[in-house]
């Protein structure tokens, strides 16, 4: 249902409805500041991506002709406006040269497990770090972490296997 009510608000939205606007802004924050903090490796800059990728979502909303689509849209623009940021601020030599911030605590995790996650996904290499972020904590299906990070399906799908296998690794070699 929470899927639904999110695609209605984006039909209200590109209607002008700007209640319906601040409601996926307030929806999609809060996940969208992780997953900037994730690319960034920087609090401070991940919270100035999202507020200008919120800014160009208000610009772009009426593009979007299918709502169903908002999550990867909303997500995509969020990655766009870090790797910007990054490239102005010269720390963005190469997707690869980022590191992923340590995962922020989850809600109703033990303790002891989310060190061992912080740790587990700290440790992962960027791009699989993102792949593994959206899939598993965000619940992204293959096809919008694809269109997200601009890779093909196949591709999402072998760093999810090898971030998986890397991540298993971090976790045994802690024990």
């Amino acid at each position: 249902m929470l899927q639904a009510q999110v695609e209605l608000w984006v039909l209200e939205a590109q209607a002008g409805d700007k209640h319906a606007f601040s409601a996926l802004c307030q929806h999609f924050y809060p996940s969208a500041l992780g997953f900037a903090a994730k690319i960034a490796g920087d609090s401070t800059l991940a919270q100035d991506a999202v507020q200008d990728a919120l800014i160009k979502l208000s610009k772009t909303i009426y593009k979007l002709e299918d709502p169903a689509t908002i999550n990867a849209w909303v997500f995509r623009l969020v990655r766009w406006q870090v790797l910007d940021y990054l490239k102005v601020k010269n720390r963005y030599k190469s997707l690869s040269d980022i590191e992923i911030s340590e995962c922020e605590a989850v809600e109703a995790e033990p303790e002891e497990v989310m060190d061992g996650v912080k740790l587990g996904l700290s440790k992962l290499p960027p791009l699989e770090g993102q792949a593994i972020y959206l899939f598993y904590l965000e619940e992204l299906s293959i096809a919008e972490i694809s269109n997200i990070l601009e890779i093909p399906e196949g591709t999402v799908k072998s760093r999810l296997f090898r971030a998986r296998k890397l991540f298993k690794q971090v976790l045994e070699q802690e024990n």
